[in-house]
């Protein structure tokens, strides 16, 4: 009794924060992220720009310097796709940094909201689970759903399984994978389909043929709106993918211990990512290594914190 008290009196609270989140939200000038249901609390910018020029200008009118510096020296902004002539930047330094740059915020937004997803599923675990029909109980269905999981939300196992799989990709790490599948940007299936990671599907649309498929072959290079559902894509198949066990196991490991979870440690542990193997992970831990993206170690989103609301219960989650 005293325990399922504690469990409403949890929930009662939680309703409380969302109902007040909505009320300052609001009153707050605020931006929905596309396909998120939670707004960040600074403007988030939505960006197209059809040239490199255009992109250029973009960054320097909200004062985007490069390489940002400090904690929180990223604006949250939204480029939805790489520019038309992207592929045509000839200096190799000023394609390789416009690129980091553009994905850069979506990468922090992308963890920032697994982040966000992640505490709240650990404060409804704490004490008990949401009763059976309430909004955070459905919600918590459709995440584990979401992340692959089955079984009893009642089980330890379960709920252990959804925190494995319920945790941030390094930034490092994800730039540097990016940099690698789509040669600094420069790809066809990231100029024609929002593409950054070379993901497969076997799906009949919504992917591209690779012009040196084997004549057997059938599966697609996986294709997006923007750039931002290519990027959460590839933090959910890390996240989910049976291939990628290891990698969650080692960076649950590491966080249990209160040890870094850094980029390079991680990297070793996704041999299954490429057929190049230990080749793959060689290539992508000299990228981490790399002075562009050490600069980027401490960087963090400008006025990063989103505001929880009640529609949070409603989000949609890919399938």
């Amino acid at each position: 009794m005293k325990k399922h008290a504690i469990a409403l009196l949890g929930f009662g609270l939680l309703t409380l924060t969302l109902i007040v989140a909505v009320v300052v939200a609001a009153q707050t000038s605020v931006h929905t992220l596309p396909g998120s249901s939670a707004p960040l609390a600074t403007h988030a910018k939505d960006v197209d720009a059809d040239t490199v020029g255009a992109l250029d200008n973009v960054f320097e009118s909200i004062g985007y310097n490069w390489p940002p510096a400090g904690r929180q020296s990223v604006p949250a902004l939204m480029l939805n796709e790489l520019p038309n002539d992207f592929g045509e930047v000839l200096d190799v330094d000023k394609r390789r940094e416009l690129f980091l740059r553009a994905l850069l915020p979506i990468v922090l937004i992308e963890n920032q909201r697994l982040r966000e997803q992640r505490e709240l599923v650990s404060w409804l675990l704490e004490d008990g689970l949401p009763i059976d029909g309430s909004p955070m109980r459905d919600w918590l269905n459709k995440l584990a759903k979401h992340l692959r999981i089955r079984g009893d939300l009642n089980e330890l196992a379960v709920r252990e399984k959804i925190l494995l799989r319920l945790d941030e990709i390094p930034p490092a790490l994800a730039l540097a994978q990016a940099a690698i599948e789509t040669g600094w940007g420069r790809s066809r299936f990231a100029l024609e389909g929002n593409s950054l990671f070379g993901q497969w599907t076997f799906g009949k649309t919504d992917g591209l043929t690779p012009n040196n498929r084997d004549v057997d072959a059938t599966h697609l290079v996986a294709s997006f709106p923007d750039l931002r559902a290519s990027v959460r894509a590839y933090m959910r198949n890390l996240n989910t993918g049976n291939a990628y066990h290891e990698f969650r196991t080692f960076r649950a490991v590491a966080r249990a211990a209160g040890k870094p979870r850094g980029a390079y440690e991680l990297a070793g542990h996704l041999q299954r990512y490429s057929a190049r193997g230990e080749n793959y992970i060689t290539e992508i831990r000299r990228i981490i290594r790399s002075p562009a993206i050490v600069a980027l170690a401490e960087v963090g989103l400008a006025h990063g914190r989103q505001v929880l609301q009640e529609s949070e219960c409603n989000e949609k989650f890919d399938s």
